[in-house]
């Protein structure tokens, strides 16, 4: 008995003793986040840059990682457009493990008062070849961006245009509204109007009308929405919009499917739901992680019997690093559009490929129209160059001395496919297999700002050099 109580204390002690060594171990190897301490942010508040951290005061950390969570939500700031340069680190540390986080960060330049001198066309191959670099095809006027009004990254945009196409626009995106940050609205105003409009697609080129004695088309379009951001990586959102179109009688006369049945008016309430998933390193210009999108839009409720479609839009992108030095990437794009309602478009609705960031390399000279389209972008990238250039004193702009630059070489491989079954007559690129290709030279500016050189060629055996632009706001 006497051995057996011996047995029972030692065995105690001993299990005290092993669970005050565990414990006292995982406080060792772990920190808990007391405060943040920001630095820099002149005009972004404090708040909004919390927001997107993927830790909290509270939240504990193991030391093992502490480094890595560091870097991750450096990037994370980045990703926000707002800062030219962000460092994290921690502070003071006292002897319960609990940590400051100190985070300076180098604001950018959020006002962009842009002088507009742009190309109508569909990007600057084609007019500089097929309509002879014209400027008569020439939009001028200015385009105001606000992308910190309130230091609650809320996005003002502003346009004025005329020339080609005259427009007016007015937009507002507020990220959040609630207390717990989740919530935000936007709304926005278009006005367009022009005196050429594309009346039919023929050889997979857009045929022009003009008229230098009036408007041949005007477009009017108002929208509403409300999003939900739960977290940092997911967001949904809903949008409502008002179309309405015109068009001079000349115009349905040319092309009577221009909106169907001869019709020189078109209106419609249009109502999306989009999901994003964006898990990508730095958005511009991603090196890893992946990104999703769904995207369910009904065109037309029955009211005005201007237009009524209902369609899919999915994408999905997944980014890797590979090599010793990560030097190498590959980027693989995936997007694709299904009508569920299959009866005939109009002829203005019924675009696909070669339109904005919606192309095939090598075929940009290029349009493919259809109902239904998919493609596939792949890139091997390498690293050429990556440096923070000090402009010094011959940048007068604080936010502009510093500015992170990277070049890229990049060999690229694409496949798409478009289905066509009412307007393919003429055109034979519609309802075939497309393939095209080459290498590339990225330049990468202020993190956000992309300029692309391509030598690219076809399934048709065309070559060419191309660029490309992408700025982010």
């Amino acid at each position: 008995m006497r051995n057996f109580l011996l047995h029972i204390i030692l065995s105690s002690a001993l299990l005290i003793l092993t669970t005050h060594v565990t414990c006292q171990s995982d406080t060792t190897n772990r920190v808990v986040i007391l405060k943040f301490q920001i630095d820099g942010n002149d005009k972004t508040r404090d708040e909004t840059i919390i927001r997107e951290l993927d830790f909290q005061i509270g939240d504990t950390i193991q030391l093992g990682n502490l480094s890595n969570r560091l870097a991750k939500n450096q990037t994370l700031l980045l990703n926000t457009s707002l800062f030219l340069d962000v460092e994290i680190n921690v502070g003071e540390w006292d002897a319960a493990n609990h940590i400051t986080i100190i985070i300076n960060v180098k604001e950018a330049w959020y006002i962009y008062p842009i002088p507009i001198f742009e190309l109508a066309d569909r990007n600057f191959n084609v007019w500089w070849q097929q309509y002879n670099h014209s400027f008569k095809r020439v939009d001028y006027g200015v385009r105001l961006y606000h992308s910190n009004v309130s230091g609650r990254r809320d996005l003002l945009k502003g346009v004025i245009q005329l020339g080609y196409t005259q427009k007016y626009e007015l937009e507002y995106t507020l990220p959040f509204i609630n207390e717990a940050k989740t919530f935000g609205l936007n709304t926005n105003f278009l006005f367009t109007r022009n005196k050429e409009v594309g009346i039919r697609t023929l050889e997979n080129d857009v045929q022009f009308y003009r008229d230098d004695n009036r408007h041949l088309l005007r477009r009017y379009r108002f929208g509403v929405g409300s999003t939900y951001r739960p977290g940092l990586y997911e967001s949904h959102k809903i949008e409502a919009t008002y179309f309405h179109r015109n068009v001079a009688d000349s115009i349905h006369i040319l092309n009577p499917d221009f909106f169907l049945d001869g019709k020189s008016k078109q209106q419609f309430f249009s109502l999306s739901y989009t999901y994003q998933l964006d898990k990508r390193d730095i958005r511009a210009y991603p090196l890893k992680g992946h990104f999703a999108e769904g995207v369910i839009t009904k065109e037309g409720f029955g009211i005005f019997k201007g237009r009524n479609a209902l369609f899919l839009t999915g994408t999905f992108a997944e980014y890797l690093q590979f090599g010793k030095k990560k030097k190498y990437s590959l980027a693989l794009l995936s997007k694709g559009r299904v009508q569920l309602q299959r009866q005939k478009p109009d002829y203005y609705n019924n675009k696909a490929l070669g339109y904005e960031e919606d192309f095939i390399r090598g075929y940009e000279f290029y349009v493919i129209d259809g109902l239904d389209y998919a493609y596939l972008k792949s890139s091997i990238r390498y690293e050429i160059l990556n440096k923070k250039i000090k402009w010094g004193k011959i940048m007068p702009l604080k936010s502009f001395k510093l500015m992170p630059f990277q070049l890229y070489l990049s060999i690229n491989s694409d496949l798409g496919y478009v289905n066509d079954p009412y307007y393919n007559i003429g055109n034979p690129l519609s309802n075939e297999l497309l393939w095209g290709g080459g290498i590339g030279i990225d330049f990468v500016i202020y993190i956000d700002k992309v300029i692309q050189v391509e030598y690219s060629t076809n399934r048709l055996g065309e070559k060419g050099v191309y660029l490309h632009f992408s700025l982010f706001f």
